[in-house]
């Protein structure tokens, strides 16, 4: 048994190098010209990067013209191209490339711009993406008020929405011992030396039968994949969001009665609501006029 689930690893493994991005209900399949366009984008984006100068003051207005060109331009195209893009732009301003107070807040919008409608992107992009909404709390510009509850609102809701949409699309029922095969061995049971050209088998019939074999094969490593990946997120992706909306609903203006909404909404294991609710409620009452060090949901 143990063997076996090495094996499967290393396909797994392997599927992964040979194709990265796996879309776990993503938009439509991009035309020949949107593939071409992304490519060359994603291009320009990692060219405009390696402009960047260590150590120096790099200019955020700059990046953002030419962020904003890419936003506009793939809004109306292919969603999922869409949010790899807009991923790949939100890095900078997330890390430590732009001194710019508003960087947090850049990334932000252009996170915000895809998650508006996360359903037509994958759920793994959608994952990846909220951890770009980030509203910094503790600093002296930080919102305060009604402006922190509007951000607050919307940095919970998209975190929930992202939690719900991977519990709804995890399988129950996934085996990670199932017995998978390479295209190898698919090739070989059927009689072959190994995988060959569809065109090089002249019997129509035997060339049905096996472009049949593996594009289910495919589909088979492909789901295993998905769910092996999912469950990956699932280690970690629940445990960092329940701090996050911990952290934000522990600071005023106190709304545990909006809290309760949205977990009754998103959360259906009623323990976790309790947790969350129990552990914001602790604080509210710990709750002092202090500032605390700068830190920020992330």
């Amino acid at each position: 048994m143990v063997a076996k689930k090495i094996t499967i690893s290393f396909l797994v493994l392997v599927y992964i190098s040979l194709v990265p991005n796996i879309t776990f209900g993503a938009s439509s399949e991009p035309s020949e010209s949107e593939k071409k366009e992304y490519k060359q984008d994603m291009t320009r984006i990692e060219d405009f990067r390696k402009s960047f100068k260590p150590g120096l003051v790099n200019d955020l207005k700059e990046y953002e013209k030419f962020a904003d060109a890419i936003q506009k331009k793939w809004s109306r195209q292919n969603k999922e191209y869409y949010a790899r893009l807009m991923l790949e732009v939100c890095g900078p301003p997330s890390s430590g490339t732009f001194a710019d107070d508003r960087r947090y807040d850049v990334a932000r919008r252009y996170a915000l711009s895809v998650l508006e409608k996360s359903e037509e992107i994958s759920i793994e992009m959608e994952l990846k993406l909220t951890g770009h909404v980030v509203t910094l709390m503790y600093t002296p510009n930080s919102p305060k008020g009604e402006d922190f509850a509007q951000r607050r609102k919307k940095d919970v809701e998209i975190r929930l929405h992202a939690w719900k949409r991977l519990f709804d699309t995890i399988d129950p029922n996934w085996d990670p011992n199932e017995e998978l095969r390479s295209p190898n061995a698919v090739a070989t049971s059927m009689g072959f030396p190994g995988t060959i050209a569809p065109e090089a088998i002249k019997d129509p019939k035997l060339r049905a039968e096996y472009e049949a074999a593996m594009q289910k094969n495919r589909e088979d490593i492909e789901r295993y994949t998905k769910q092996y990946r999912l469950r990956d997120w699932l280690k970690s992706y629940p445990k960092s969001r329940e701090r996050d909306i911990v952290l934000m609903y522990s600071e005023p203006p106190f709304n545990l009665e909006e809290l309760n909404q949205y977990l009754e909404t998103y959360i259906a294991d009623e323990k976790t609501r309790s947790r969350i609710v129990d552990a914001v409620k602790e604080n509210m009452e710990k709750h002092t006029d202090k500032t605390p060090k700068d830190a920020g949901v992330h």
